[in-house]
């Protein structure tokens, strides 16, 4: 099955949360697509925020066993997508990987705002913004 893998920046947050509504939402099934994330700056083995634990939830998807991990050539290279959180992301996936330039995109033609350190309000903006990104990928992308 190929792979289509979130992108953002510490990879606790938003692609977590895009990763978990993708699965949620039948993502999987409909697209033939195995849901993964990463980021452009972690480490590997943190958990996800506590807000974006919460946030996810209440749109259906459980991400609290997930743990970060740093986008890796190997990974970028075998992703059938790479979707990003924001141009900025788009901008340094192509500079690092440009061979891999016509797999990436952003997942809206705005930045979702990273909400990493914010309250859960804001957690739950982030993933409303997400929850329709992956929704529109997913009914673009489905059978």
């Amino acid at each position: 099955m190929d792979n289509i893998i979130f992108i953002c920046t510490g990879n606790t947050c938003r692609s977590p949360m895009a990763e978990g509504l993708f699965r949620a939402h039948g993502g999987e099934e409909q697209t033939g697509l195995a849901a993964a994330s990463a980021g452009l700056f972690t480490q590997d083995g943190m958990p996800a925020s506590e807000n974006a634990i919460t946030a996810a939830k209440e749109l259906g998807a459980d991400i609290s066993a997930h743990r970060s991990r740093m986008l890796t050539p190997e990974m970028a290279k075998n992703a059938r997508y790479l979707v990003c959180m924001t141009g900025a992301h788009y901008d340094r996936l192509c500079e690092l990987f440009p061979d891999c330039a016509d797999k990436v995109f952003t997942l809206l033609p705005t930045d979702i705002s990273d909400p990493f350190g914010g309250d859960l309000e804001t957690y739950r903006r982030a993933a409303a913004q997400i929850d329709e990104g992956v929704r529109s990928i997913i009914g673009r992308l489905g059978a």
